[in-house]
């Protein structure tokens, strides 16, 4: 809790190494290492946002005759992204134009392709899923793009309701847990947001989210705060929504996957 009220209410907190590796887990190192004044690792960060800002630059001038938005980017906190992720509804026209510029295959999967240069991975996603198991129809997020200032790029990006609604899916869905990075995106951006995910019909996702968030905020559970039947999440919704139960055909494939054995 700590790290949460440090980020939200600007508590003054000293940056022990504990509450540090913390607030790294959670995905929120960069804004707690500058609210905490910790200054050589909030520049270390700034460092490497910088990278994923240019990496963002590249790609969204290198597809510029492409349909594309930056999904799970754009966010109410400070922080680094992972990875720099892109949906588009020509992934493979993508990936060929961003590998003529340098950029290096990882990992091609029906829904999914990833690509890496300089350390940072793109990834390019014809639908939100996991395990080849789609959770979200693409055509849901088109509806929902805007202009969007990402450290001083501008870029195509999902409006802050449907940006949080994506943010409860993932967790519920794709990562099993909640992290404070959620949970800040949530409590900044809540407005419209339930209403988004019970028109994706998320409602399960939303009620899953929001338990975990009552525990995170009244102490009962650290973040990040694991959701409960995780992994068996998208395949309940998969099996519930004829627009997504033909991806489970796909599932077995990464199951067999040897990269999964290694």
């Amino acid at each position: 809790m700590l790290v949460l009220r440090t980020i939200l209410l600007g508590a003054e907190t000293a940056p022990t190494a504990e509450l540090l590796r913390h607030a790294e887990r959670n995905k929120v190192l960069l804004e707690f290492a500058e609210k905490t004044n910790a200054a050589e690792i909030a520049e270390a960060e700034k460092r490497k946002l910088k990278r994923v800002a240019e990496v963002a630059a590249e790609v969204h001038k290198a597809l510029k005759d492409v349909e594309h938005v930056f999904i799970k980017l754009v966010k109410p906190v400070r922080y680094v992204p992972a990875d720099v992720d892109v949906l588009t509804s020509r992934p493979k026209k993508a990936a060929e134009t961003l590998m003529r510029r340098g950029y290096k295959l990882v990992v091609k999967e029906p829904y999914t392709i990833t690509l890496k240069k300089n350390g940072i991975n793109v990834d390019l996603y014809l639908h939100p899923s996991v395990g080849n198991i789609v959770f979200l129809r693409a055509e849901l997020l088109r509806g929902e793009v805007r202009e969007a200032n990402f450290h001083g790029v501008r870029l195509p990006a999902l409006r802050p309701p449907a940006e949080t609604a994506l943010a409860i899916a993932h967790a519920v869905y794709k990562e099993g847990e909640v992290t404070l990075n959620d949970v800040v995106t949530y409590l900044r951006w809540r407005e419209g947001a339930l209403e988004k995910c019970r028109e994706w019909k998320c409602v399960d996702a939303a009620g899953h989210f929001l338990a975990a968030l009552r525990d995170v905020l009244a102490g009962r559970a650290p973040a990040p705060r694991p959701v409960p039947t995780w992994p068996l999440n998208a395949v309940k919704r998969a099996l519930t929504h004829p627009d997504l139960a033909p991806s489970l055909l796909q599932a077995p494939k990464r199951l067999l996957d040897p990269r999964l054995c290694a």
